[in-house]
């Protein structure tokens, strides 16, 4: 039932995972896409309880995200950011900070 939404090109294997939240990628499926020590994960929660991971490479990500944000004034960004947390974190403890 659960096999039969995916499709069948898919490698797959069912895997444990140990009392520290560890599992192992089994070695064809590390082989077929270059996974090594210190390779880096994307583990995402999609729903259902599927979960999603994607090999990444930080130093392209970091390029791709340079690209994205060049006309970005991050530190706008950031102090935005910081301004709505000491807010909400007022708005929660009123009774501190008034």
């Amino acid at each position: 039932m659960f096999y039969a939404i995916i499709p069948y090109w898919y490698d797959m294997e069912i895997v444990n995972m140990d009392k520290a939240g560890r599992i192992v990628i089994p070695g064809a499926i590390r082989k077929k896409l270059k996974l090594n020590e210190g390779s880096k994960l994307l583990i995402a929660d999609v729903k259902n309880d599927l979960l999603v991971m994607k090999k990444i490479n930080i130093e392209e990500l970091a390029e791709q995200l340079e690209k994205d944000f060049k006309n970005v004034n991050i530190n706008a960004v950031v102090g935005k950011v910081q301004n709505d947390i000491k807010e909400k974190i007022r708005e929660k403890h009123s009774s501190i900070f008034s």
